[in-house]
């Protein structure tokens, strides 16, 4: 068939949605880790503080990101309506009322006098909640795309919800490795080195949990075998996003109780930098990879579209690219 004449493309969701999935995993993640750590962590105030810095702003960007993709900032005062029907209108109320939440709680710790632990503890216990509706949202958009079978699986919140809280607690590391002093942040790391480790694994869990899920379903497999053959996904995730860090982690906890500050925050700041570019990479992957399912007639492959809403004799079936 000419494309010209008989088909049309389907278009993908590429680098700016991907930037503002992930941008908001960060933000969204690294408020759980700063609150958590706030709540319960002993000695980790500074990651509490580099936390609800990052939270706000990463949410901001990544939020800018999704404008811009948008095309037309007025777009979005339509996003709100039609809750009951939308995942899009929910979505777009729990994220402003996270940033709100976020915002609160960043002015509270760090421009007021000893805040009342009791309304501290009450916003953060607010805040993690919308947060990991934050984090779970992003991979439920996502399946709400009822047309792309690979998006379509209940894991894909989970991956999202599972990365968001590693590139957050990542994002975190880094911000230690740059503001903290010395000698003091050694011991902090290594129990940030620790805390990384555990969720890098469950990472991996949930991912191959995932691609076994795509597997098992025929109009899913497609999609999960393009996903594998891109070499960016297995390199730039599997082994330097998700294997890398893990090993850098688990050297940094077990094996550098006596190397000196430097070499501490040297191993824990590259960790968290593959650790975040692996994530953003997970994000632009599942979208790239996600595509309406492919028809075999007659020994043939086309690749089916959305029906267009004004209908047009070039609006047809194509194989796909």
């Amino acid at each position: 068939m000419d494309p010209k004449v008989n088909g049309q493309v389907q278009e993908e969701w590429v680098w700016l949605v991907a930037m503002y999935l992930f941008l908001g995993g960060v933000g969204s993640g690294a408020y759980v880790i700063a609150a958590v750590n706030g709540l319960f962590g002993d000695g980790l105030g500074l990651s509490t503080s580099i936390g609800l810095w990052i939270s706000f702003p990463a949410l901001g960007i990544g939020s800018a990101c999704l404008l811009a993709d948008l095309g037309s900032p007025l777009r979005s005062i339509l996003a709100g309506i039609k809750v009951g029907s939308s995942w899009i209108a929910r979505g777009s109320w729990v994220i402003s009322l996270f940033m709100v939440v976020a915002f609160v709680h960043t002015v509270l710790v760090h421009f007021t006098e000893a805040p009342s632990a009791t309304v501290i503890g009450v916003l953060s216990t607010v805040g993690i909640v919308l947060a990991v509706a934050t984090m779970a949202y992003t991979g439920i958009l996502l399946g709400a795309s009822k047309g792309i079978p690979f998006w379509r699986s209940g894991a894909v919140p989970v991956v999202f919800t599972i990365s968001a809280l590693v590139t957050g607690h990542f994002s975190i590391m880094i911000g230690m490795g740059l503001l903290g002093e010395g000698a003091a942040m050694v011991e902090p790391l290594r129990v940030m080195a620790a805390e990384a480790a555990v969720l890098v694994v469950l990472e991996v869990l949930a991912i191959l949990f995932f691609l076994q899920q795509a597997f098992t379903h025929p109009d899913a497999r497609e999609s999960a075998e393009r996903l594998l053959r891109k070499a960016l996904f297995v390199v730039g995730y599997f082994v330097l996003g998700l294997g890398a860090p893990l090993a850098l982690m688990l050297a940094l906890y077990y094996g550098m109780a006596e190397t000196g500050p430097g070499g501490v925050v040297a191993v824990a700041e590259l960790g968290a930098l593959l650790g975040l570019a692996g994530g953003l990479i997970l994000r632009w992957a599942v979208l790239a990879c996600g595509a309406l399912p492919t028809w075999n007639i007659a020994g043939f492959e086309f690749r089916r579209i959305a029906k267009p809403k004004s209908l047009r004799p070039d609006i047809g079936l194509m194989p796909p690219r």
